[in-house]
């Protein structure tokens, strides 16, 4: 059962409002001109941010646009809303409230939902006013929540920073105000100043994850010490500092061994195995792969520092692939891989027509000449004809000069051409199968009779910008 808690002015002092100013001071989140959104539930917490803020001196305080979401969970929700309507209207506040319809409830995981919505609210509330800032009633007891589900779940080490007092949202920033702050000073406060706010009974549920942490665990933890959370917001800034420390000289490092969205591989390898596993997992993240597990990681380090091998492809989580090319790699969509290594079709080559090699070139034959097109003679016996282009076989090799014989897949390493590129090489063979031309990196030689102007036939060979979709 939720109900509205009007408490009499009791005898504590109002100490937060002091702290909270000066928390403000040294914070510089924001300026007396800003239009600030905060989100109000009516809860003690938001409750006192919102008086909080209400009682700052003229200069430091910004202006105030309240954001209200009557979620339609509870019945006592109307007269919450009814109330934060009421209150703003006698404080002469901005008001935005919105609903979420009952029909758009999902069957499970409401919580999350009801999250998602509240924030798109507040974000298309900041858009709308034109706000780059959003106050929320986060406070140290959230914090240590926070903490210790993510350091029972597991993850990664940043994340046993919890929530911080500030982040990127929207149009602008989430903001924090009340994270220095314990939860009982904030009833204390509320008590002092006569607040009215109102309780949710679902918060006390123990089917919801943080409620058990909140009612059961941590105060088992505060009984073994009652500075537990004190203690653990130390150790939260302790590590905060540490990790500042830690992406400065990361990032120093990553622009001395990266350029273009390539990682130097060799000089990756120059540093300690612990720190090639920060500087690979920081490199993957600001690419945009997530969920990348330790194991992953070190399962990564020993591909790139297998020289034995140095190129490969490397599947990575979220439809990504690592491509390694000697001292180098870089990214790529495994999908986008997977289209661009299909083998093209076999083409009779007819004069004239352009034949797509690539993205943006074409292969052309022809007896004479095209103007601003390099194109190389090529004499060819008569059983050599008609040419065919084709994607290049294990098989395939290229005729030398001193009679000998060279494994297409030979040159293509010595040439060190990119797996992904090998995929998609294409090769000009004559009418036997003999390869004509390694298109754009190498030719075969044939012996020619005395008289062989006169008996073969002269092929004009090159490559041209394409135009058109001709024969894909």
């Amino acid at each position: 059962m939720v109900s509205a808690v009007v408490v009499a002015a009791g005898a504590a002092k109002m100490t937060i409002q002091t702290e909270f100013e000066r928390h403000l001071r040294e914070g510089r989140f924001f300026t007396s001109r800003d239009l600030v959104v905060v989100a109000v539930s009516t809860g003690v917490d938001s409750m006192t941010l919102l008086d909080l803020l209400q009682r700052l001196p003229k200069e430091q305080r910004p202006q105030l646009l309240v954001a209200h979401v009557n979620h339609e969970l509870r019945d006592q929700s109307t007269i919450e809303e009814q109330f934060i309507r009421e209150y703003c209207q006698r404080q002469h506040l901005r008001l935005a409230v919105t609903h979420w319809p009952r029909c758009q409830h999902p069957s499970t995981g409401v919580e999350e939902a009801g999250r998602r919505f509240r924030y798109a609210f507040f974000a298309r509330l900041m858009k709308e006013s034109k706000s780059k800032i959003l106050l929320t009633a986060h406070h140290a007891d959230d914090l240590a929540e926070t903490i210790m589900m993510k350091l029972t779940r597991g993850g990664q080490l940043e994340q046993l920073v919890g929530i911080a007092d500030r982040r990127s949202f929207a149009t602008g920033q989430l903001v924090r105000l009340l994270l220095p702050f314990r939860k009982q000073e904030l009833y204390d406060y509320a008590t002092d100043r006569q607040l009215t706010w109102f309780e949710d009974a679902t918060n006390r549920e123990l089917t919801v994850s943080r409620n058990r942490f909140r009612h059961r665990i941590i105060p088992a933890l505060e009984k073994e010490n009652p500075q537990f959370i004190a203690h653990l917001l130390e150790y939260r800034e302790q590590l905060a500092e540490l990790l500042a420390w830690r992406n400065q000289a990361v990032n120093d490092q990553l622009v001395e061994i990266s350029s273009a969205g390539r990682l130097n591989l060799s000089a990756l390898r120059g540093f300690s195995r612990a720190q090639q596993a920060i500087l690979l997992r920081t490199w993957l993240e600001r690419a945009g792969v997530h969920n990348l597990k330790s194991k992953l990681i070190q399962q990564l380090m020993s591909a790139l520092n297998n020289l034995q091998q140095p190129q490969r492809h490397l599947d990575l989580p979220g439809n990504w692939a690592l491509i390694c090319n000697y001292n180098w790699c870089w990214l790529e969509k495994a999908d986008k891989m997977r289209d661009q290594s299909q083998k093209a079709p076999a083409h009779v080559v007819k004069l004239g027509q352009r034949y797509p090699i690539d993205d943006q070139s074409a292969l052309v034959v022809t007896t004479n000449p095209l103007r601003g097109v390099k194109q190389l003679p090529m004499w060819l016996a008569p059983t050599q004809l008609p040419l065919c282009l084709r994607p290049w076989r294990p098989s395939d090799q290229l005729l030398l000069k001193n009679g000998g014989h060279q494994a297409v897949r030979r040159v293509l390493i010595d040439q060190k051409i990119p797996l992904a590129q090998r995929d998609r090489q294409l090769v000009l063979v004559d009418a036997r199968g003999i390869v004509v031309w390694l298109v754009g990196r190498k030719w075969s030689w044939f012996t020619r009779p005395t008289d062989y102007q006169r008996t073969w036939q002269k092929r004009l060979i090159g490559i041209v910008k394409r135009r058109g979709e001709e024969h894909e």
